[in-house]
């Protein structure tokens, strides 16, 4: 591996075999050492290989010259683990993001002071299985730094691992798509005055229709039409309440994003609304006979 540009002492971008850029670390790998001399594989703890040209790659090598090698390794250890327990693809950006969001949160553990999360409900609710991740990487750092963190880093870490489920997301996206769920779960909860079954399986495909749905109104984007007119009639005559409630959501998002959702959205909206509702009311009077 011959060294083609120092990071830091602990980290180095190499060529390959292939001639292509990249990112190795190790303690003291780069130490004394100039571009143009070997570096001994066997100090190699870790390897990035990305495309040279991406944006991540330049990303990754300003990262290791901001911040100390052990945060990237963590973050890199939390992805893995992540990918594996989830079995969802997840963007390497998560690799960046992630290591910068736990340095920021050790630096500000030292200062004495934390920032409480306002989703932290939703979060847990609407992504329980990356807040089941940011558990486990909670648990991650704490062991690393012999600390004790708040339950609102797992909350953030979750957050984190949601925006890097989803191609050109951001993380300010992924906040404002949970806020969005969260009114629509609110006007659907007033509405039919009940509490929804987060646990029946409608409610939770429910939540993944509405993440899609939140961010298409987000971004603006609208759905190509398609000739359901007919089973749209059918669907909204047969449930009449959740129809309305549909409405009153149509018009929500009209007021507050001046967007106006099409007959076909609004028929799954209505089919998952009365599934959801339905399920609850069913766990609602099961819950009362079994007293």
């Amino acid at each position: 591996m011959k060294i083609h540009r120092i990071l830091t002492n602990n980290a180095a971008v190499v060529i390959n075999e292939n001639g292509n850029d990249q990112i190795v670390c190790g303690k003291g790998i780069a130490y004394k050492k100039k571009c143009g001399e070997e570096i001994d594989p066997t100090l190699v703890t870790q390897m990035f290989v990305m495309m040279p040209d991406s944006k991540l790659f330049s990303q990754l090598e300003q990262l290791l010259t901001d911040i100390p090698l052990d945060y990237v390794i963590l973050s890199h250890e939390i992805v893995k683990m992540a990918r594996v327990s989830m079995g969802l693809k997840l963007s390497d950006s998560l690799i960046i993001s992630l290591a910068d969001h736990i340095y920021g949160t050790m630096r500000r553990y030292r200062e004495g002071f934390s920032i409480s999360n306002g989703l932290m409900w939703e979060i847990q609710r609407f992504y329980e299985k990356e807040y089941e991740i940011g558990l486990l990487a909670k648990e991650m750092i704490e062991k690393k730094f012999q600390i004790e963190l708040p339950l609102d880093e797992a909350a953030y870490i979750a957050m984190h691992i949601v925006n890097a489920e989803t191609k050109d997301s951001t993380l300010d996206e992924t906040m404002r798509i949970t806020k969005l769920i969260q009114d629509i779960i609110k006007i659907i909860r007033m509405f039919f005055k009940v509490e929804l079954d987060e646990s029946s399986g409608y409610y939770y495909r429910f939540i993944t229709h509405l993440k899609y749905f939140a961010r298409r109104i987000l971004r603006n984007e609208e759905v190509g039409e398609q000739d359901n007119s007919e089973l749209s009639k059918l669907i909204f005559e047969k449930y009449k309440s959740a129809y309305a409630c549909s409405e009153k959501i149509e018009q929500f998002l009209l007021d507050k994003f001046d967007y106006r959702i099409s007959d076909e959205e609004k028929m799954y909206l209505t089919i998952h609304i009365h599934s959801a509702v339905t399920k609850s009311a069913i766990q609602r009077k099961e819950g009362h006979s079994e007293r």
